[in-house]
Order: structure tokens, then sequence, then C-alpha cells
């Protein structure tokens, strides 16, 4: 291979497939709500031919504004808000803070006090979060769209 080629897999994420974090969801009249979320997920990507494997920890803040169509039994909501996100750890250097703009929908229902979400979010950031820049290479950016699929699991107060 010539100098300045690289394979097309050059980069793999290595990115672990799950979200922890507390949620705050409060209802308010007509059908609205407002909900708060701290999310958790780590981060990563290895490049073998440069001797890169590089991890961190992603953190995002969403603060969303939600409408609960008024069912019985199950609940359907549209939400949509905006998103601060922190990435840190050896991908830092490489990562830059960023924000963007949600929008998903879902359905509630309950069992007793036990609540379940299901809910699928589209997230358009600002940036791409992780740059690496491969001198006499190419510069590689993750991507500035993001689509989760997520579970909220919550004990009804009252």
């Amino acid at each position: 291979m010539a100098t300045g080629e690289y394979p097309s897999d050059f980069v793999t994420s290595v990115s672990k497939r799950y979200v922890v974090g507390p949620q705050l969801d409060i209802g308010l009249p007509l059908g609205l709500g407002f909900e708060a979320d701290a999310l958790y997920r780590p981060e990563g990507f290895q490049a073998p031919g440069l001797s890169l494997n590089e991890s961190g920890n992603s953190w995002e803040f969403p603060l969303l504004v939600k409408y609960r169509f008024p069912f019985p039994l199950v609940k359907p909501f549209a939400e949509v808000g905006y998103t601060p996100r922190v990435i840190n750890g050896s991908i830092g250097e490489y990562a830059s803070e960023s924000h963007g703009i949600v929008i998903g929908g879902g359905v509630q229902f309950g069992i007793g006090r036990l609540q379940l979400s299901p809910v699928a979010r589209f997230t358009h950031w600002n940036n791409g979060g992780v740059v690496l820049i491969v001198p006499n290479g190419p510069t590689i950016q993750s991507t500035q769209n993001q689509v989760d699929v997520l579970v909220g699991v919550a004990w009804k107060v009252r």
C-alpha cells in the first residue's frame, strides 16, 4: 500500500451498545410534560493501522418537552428538546463538547406503580464529537446523527 492510502475499514467503533442513567419526568396539565435525563454511554474507536485504541465516557443531558396523547391504558407520547454532550477519557483529546436537537416518540404504560417507557429518539449533533486528524491522511469524525432505542423504567410516586 502506498503512503497516504488507507483501507476502508481503517477506523472501527468499539463503543458499547448500552446507555444508562437517571431520568426525571414531570407531568404537567393538558398532556404536557418535562423530562430531564443524565445518560452515560461508553465510547471508543480503534485504528489498527495507526496502533490507536481510544476509549472514553460520553454524558448526554437531554431536556425534553413531552406531549402525552390521551389514551386510557397505553399512553403514546412525542418529545422534542435540546441536549448537551460531554466526552472525556483517553478519547477526550480527540473530542469536543457538543450539543444537539432531539426528537422522539414512544409509549408509556404501567403495571401497578411500575412504569415502562420504550422510546425511539433521533439526535442531530452540531458536530461529530470525536475528530481524529491523521498526519498525511484523512480526517475522521464520528457521525452527527444518532438514533437510540431506549427503555425507561420508573416507579410512580403517587
